[in-house]
């Protein structure tokens, strides 16, 4: 082999049939280390490498052949030639030989090995240097200047290879950073961000996904159904591929899938129909926005102590039930119950204000207890409450007080080894013709009340509604 390498560099008949053999090798489609090695191959290089500057000032080092070359040493052989050579007429240089004393420092196994070099400055259109190409060799050449001719000739036709290269790899260098970067952004990303085929498969699941979820891609890939770990109902999970394949969504939309564990999540889902017609989803887990959420309504509209709701609340409801109401359907028709506790002051007096507590909470339990599963439980004063009874009438409100006096009975408060049993009188009205006002509607039942206190407390007094 390395006989064969003098016959080329030292005879100018066979290295300019050497050089018409590689040219046609050369073209812009190779990239710049494949054309280098080519060119090691076809002239017996040991070594080859080009330095280009791009369009931002930066230095690009391209190195290949059987001894390793880095940028830096390239850079720094570069410093000390150019220096040594400060005027700005030569195109090519050589050196018969110890190249690689000049290249490498003395620990570099290139720096004993390598013996002849060409160094040729490559142009650009508007003839100012833009780079440099370089070879090297094992042995001493000792025709030198056909190799020169041959480099600048060569250099010549890849002048404008190296130009469009180096601009083709740095834009696809560019693309794969920019690529890693959002390779990066999907996987570190604080969404939720996966992608599923038209044929149900995951190809996209990103660290948040297995996080939120509890499902790993590889456990997703291997199921046969993956969207059925998510949405057991067929139902559900019909709508969520639609949503993703025939009606992609543009606005955030709520879906409730489960995670690993059977825990039900609410996730914001979003879809974003790419340019090669596949979807990505963006999600955001919501679940635990939507419980403090939850928790803020009922702490909003819940009394504190007894946990039915609070007085606004209460109210609220009335005048819902009431503009729902009309005179021709039955079923909008309901009754309300005002109950108050019979002698609470002497309670609170005698047993103390906890005791009193405990008789309300209490109280509010039975209530709950004998009252149908729509009924509306409010506390509308220290110990006065609304019961508001759907599709009900006063005979039914009625039968109801007497279960709860029954159920009161039944169970007394139990404060310490003592037992006491708790008393109440409630007014009840039906609301049977349409009537549109509170007001009205609480003074009638407040006056039902009065009536059953005065006439000895105990007692369920029930006013009609007619106006």
């Amino acid at each position: 082999m390395k006989e064969k390498r003098r016959e080329i560099v030292n005879d100018s008949m066979q290295a300019l049939h050497a050089l018409a053999k590689l040219i046609p090798q050369l073209n812009s489609r190779s990239s710049l280390s494949e054309m280098l090695e080519t060119i090691n191959k076809a002239l017996g290089a040991s070594l080859a490498w080009v330095s280009v500057d791009d369009n931002d000032g930066l230095q690009r080092v391209v190195c290949a052949g059987d001894v390793a070359c880095h940028a830096f040493e390239v850079t720094d052989f570069l410093a000390s030639t150019l220096l040594a050579r400060h005027h700005r007429s030569w195109r090519v240089v050589y050196w018969k030989e110890h190249i690689g004393r000049t290249l490498f420092p003395p620990q570099h196994p290139g720096h004993a090995q390598l013996q002849s070099g060409v160094l040729c400055k490559l142009s650009s259109r508007d003839w100012r240097c833009s780079g440099y190409f370089f070879l090297a060799f094992d042995e001493r050449l000792h025709a030198l200047p056909i190799l020169k001719n041959i480099v600048v000739v060569l250099v010549e036709r890849l002048k404008d290879y190296f130009e469009e290269i180096v601009t083709r790899e740095k834009t696809a260098h560019e693309m794969q950073r920019v690529v890693t970067q959002y390779k990066t952004l999907f996987e570190r990303a604080p969404v939720l961000m996966n992608s599923f085929d038209k044929h149900n498969r995951c190809v996209l699941w990103n660290a948040e996904c297995e996080k939120v979820f509890g499902w790993s891609m590889a456990e997703i890939i291997a199921h046969s159904d993956p969207l059925m770990l998510f949405y057991p109902d067929p139902e559900e999970r019909r709508r969520v591929r639609e949503s993703v394949h025939i009606s992609p969504l543009k606005d955030m939309y709520e879906w409730h899938p489960l995670r690993k564990d059977g825990t039900q999540l609410t996730i914001l889902w979003s879809n974003i129909l790419l340019p090669d017609g596949s979807i990505l989803n963006i999600g955001l887990d919501i679940t635990e926005r939507k419980k403090a959420e939850q928790q803020l309504a009922v702490k909003a509209t819940t009394d504190d102590l007894t946990g039915c709701l609070n007085r606004s609340a209460i109210l609220q409801r009335l005048k819902t039930a009431l503009a729902a109401s009309s005179r021709q359907d039955a079923d909008s028709h309901f009754c309300v119950l005002m109950f108050d506790l019979d002698y609470f002051k002497q309670i609170n007096d005698e047993w103390g204000h906890q005791t009193g507590d405990a008789a309300l909470v209490h109280f509010c339990d039975r209530i709950r207890e004998v009252s149908p599963e729509h009924a509306a439980l409010g506390r509308v004063g220290g110990e006065e409450f609304l019961l508001l009874l759907a599709r009900a009438d006063g005979e039914a409100a009625t039968r109801l007080a007497t279960r709860l006096r029954q159920a009161l009975k039944a169970k007394p408060l139990v404060v310490g080894d003592k037992k006491l049993e708790l008393a109440f009188s409630a007014g009840a009205v039906e609301v049977c013709r349409g009537q549109r006002d509170t007001s009205a509607l609480l003074t009638r039942a407040d006056k039902a009340l009065y009536d059953a206190k005065r006439t000895g407390r105990g007692k369920t007094v029930l006013a009609s509604d007619y106006l």
